[in-house]
């Protein structure tokens, strides 16, 4: 599987984030390396410039700096675990679509439509349901959804 995450994860790892919300970024990422999938982002975009400015930022926290050096090596080292797409490689919206999504998700919905296995795993339900309203095949989850149904049970 291929997956679409959006800046929840870089949030849901900040030193102010909540627990509930820290436990479910680490979750994540535990499933998703112990898994064969992969997180396609774009290159440039917000989650690589946001992840980018949360490393320095937050340097200061032991916790969060850990937790961005991890995610560093799962992004930008393994590529196993990483699909990054330049501009070249994203694929336009059709026109009826471009119009319902807000243009700060605008990148979400480019990157799923561009690869044909990708989900898109969110925290924004008013995107959610504007996507289903327009394409009722879309793949697109709310975390909450979804976290449960992705970790393995063991």
């Amino acid at each position: 599987m291929e997956i679409v995450v959006n800046e929840w994860l870089l949030d849901y790892l900040r030193p102010d984030a909540s627990k509930e919300e820290k436990h479910s970024a680490i979750k994540f990422i535990n499933a998703w390396v112990e898994r064969c999938d992969k997180v396609v982002i774009r290159r440039p975009g917000p989650f690589v410039s946001k992840f980018y400015q949360f490393m320095g930022q937050f340097g200061w926290d032991s916790d969060s700096r850990n937790h961005f050096r991890k995610l560093f090596n799962l992004l930008f080292v393994n590529a196993d675990k990483t699909i990054i797409l330049d501009d070249c490689d994203v694929e336009e919206l059709p026109e009826g679509l471009i119009e319902k999504i807000p243009p700060d998700d605008k990148y979400l919905v480019e990157l799923c439509y561009s690869r044909q296995n990708s989900v898109i795993v969110t925290t924004d339900a008013p995107l959610r349901n504007k996507l289903i309203e327009h394409d009722s095949s879309a793949k697109i989850y709310l975390l909450k959804e979804f976290l449960p149904t992705y970790i393995p049970h063991k």
